[in-house]
């Protein structure tokens, strides 16, 4: 074991000792003693140089801002420090360049539809898109790894395995009791994970097989009778123009079916793709319904229904007029068509804690209480051969739907099977 020990000399004995000794062994000690506290400064001055480029070589691993090293003209550390100024600007250049690469990133997970999750090389969420956020309640700022965000260890095996094999990964796995699909996708040292329902991709699938089948049978309808009629037409031309007179005009009621049947499709499909808040300018729905109404008074008159209405001067609210007016004119020719002989139909606008509410009510034949939650699906009709005999299209009402909706309105029919239906529709200002 080693032993150390300490002498201590009282600092006046000391200094009588080294003058003891005559004034050159006092000289020789005395520069010694200044050379040792030079020496110690001038280290300590190189030893805060050192630890300055150390600092400034951390800021750099970390990706953070370049600050220059200033060092005197002439220092030893003066070349050093020279070349890890360059090098610190040559990662400034790259930090900026990954900085905008990663926002770039983060903008189109935040642009994506269904939710997407970006997660790093440890796992972690880097960024949750509002679909993903809203879906599965990850917060804004996360320090969740991908497995904690979506409670499930098949999404971070299958972001290692995407990044490891650096191809896209597909797992089906089943979260909050839906089946989802989720794809892997590497980007850099990244993974993009994006993730659909495969349940609410069914049923989409299936809503359009079915727009797809009732499309092409209600197009088929008017389309087969415009090819009858003009064959009957081609026969009875020369030898029967009366008979002719009459193919002709029911040849007229046909092909405007069909160009109804093609126009309300081309309106719900703008309506229903158009996620867009729709054009915004002043428009005075009470003018609005009194054009439309008094479009439709010839119509009602050779079905003998009455049309009243009972309208403010002016009932101005925002939104855009074509959508508004489908609303009006698809609910009016609703309440005529459905309607009998000497039935009537009332159109009234009142306030509505701040907005306008439109009624109309007719004295037609009603809706049955199972078929209320029905009447604003695509070509489902209460009434076929009635609808078909009127020109409906089976659409009108699904227009309404989307046209209320989009304008941030609301849209509600009481009705009685055999006495009538009244619609309201509230539309804010």
């Amino acid at each position: 074991m080693t032993r150390t020990a300490v002498l201590i000399i009282p600092a006046a004995t000391l200094v009588a000792a080294i003058l003891a000794r005559g004034p050159t062994a006092a000289a020789v000690i005395v520069g010694l003693a200044v050379g040792a506290v030079a020496a110690s400064v001038a280290w300590t001055l190189q030893r805060r140089r050192l630890t300055a480029l150390a600092d400034e070589i951390n800021r750099w691993m970390a990706l953070e801002e370049h600050q220059p090293v200033r060092v005197p003209t002439g220092a030893v550390w003066q070349p050093l420090a020279v070349a890890l100024n360059v090098l610190g600007a040559s990662y400034d250049r790259r930090g900026r360049r990954l900085r905008r690469a990663r926002q770039r990133r983060v903008q189109l997970v935040d642009a994506l539809p269904d939710p997407a999750l970006l997660v790093d090389e440890d796992g972690y969420v880097l960024n949750a898109n509002q679909a993903a956020r809203r879906r599965f309640g990850i917060p804004e700022a996360s320090s969740l790894t991908a497995a904690q965000a979506l409670a499930s260890a098949h999404v971070a095996r299958a972001a290692d395995e995407a990044r490891d094999i650096g191809d896209r990964v597909d797992v089906d796995i089943e979260l909050g009791g839906s089946e989802v699909s989720v794809a892997a996708v590497p980007v850099g040292d990244e993974v993009l994970l994006l993730l659909s329902d495969r349940g609410e991709r069914r049923r989409v699938e299936a809503v359009r097989r079915d727009f797809v089948v009732n499309a092409s049978h209600e197009l088929k309808t008017p389309v087969a009778g415009i090819q009858a009629l003009a064959d009957a037409l081609d026969v009875t031309v020369g030898r029967d123009p009366d008979r002719a007179g009459e193919l002709v005009r029911r040849l007229g009621d046909e092909t405007d079916r069909l160009a109804k049947l093609v126009h309300d499709l081309l309106d719900l499909r703008r309506l229903e793709e158009d996620s867009d808040t729709p054009g915004r300018a002043p428009v005075d729905l009470a003018a609005l319904v009194r054009r439309e109404g008094d479009r439709l008074r010839p119509v009602a008159g050779e079905r003998d229904v009455a049309v009243t209405m009972d309208l403010p001067d002016r009932a101005v609210v925002t939104g855009d007029e074509d959508d508004l007016r489908l609303i009006v004119a698809n609910l009016l020719d609703n309440a005529v068509g459905y309607n009998r002989p000497g039935g009537d139909v009332h159109v009234r606008l009142e306030r509505s804690d701040g907005a306008w509410a439109l009624h109309v009510r007719d004295s037609g034949i009603g809706v049955a209480r199972h078929d209320l939650d029905r009447i604003f699906e695509r070509f489902y009709r209460v009434d076929v051969a009635r609808s078909r005999a009127t020109g409906g299209t089976g659409l009108g009402l699904s227009i309404v739907r989307h046209a209320v909706e989009r304008h941030g309105g609301s849209l509600h029919v009481d009705s009685v099977l055999g006495e009538g239906s009244e619609f309201t529709v509230v539309l804010p200002t």
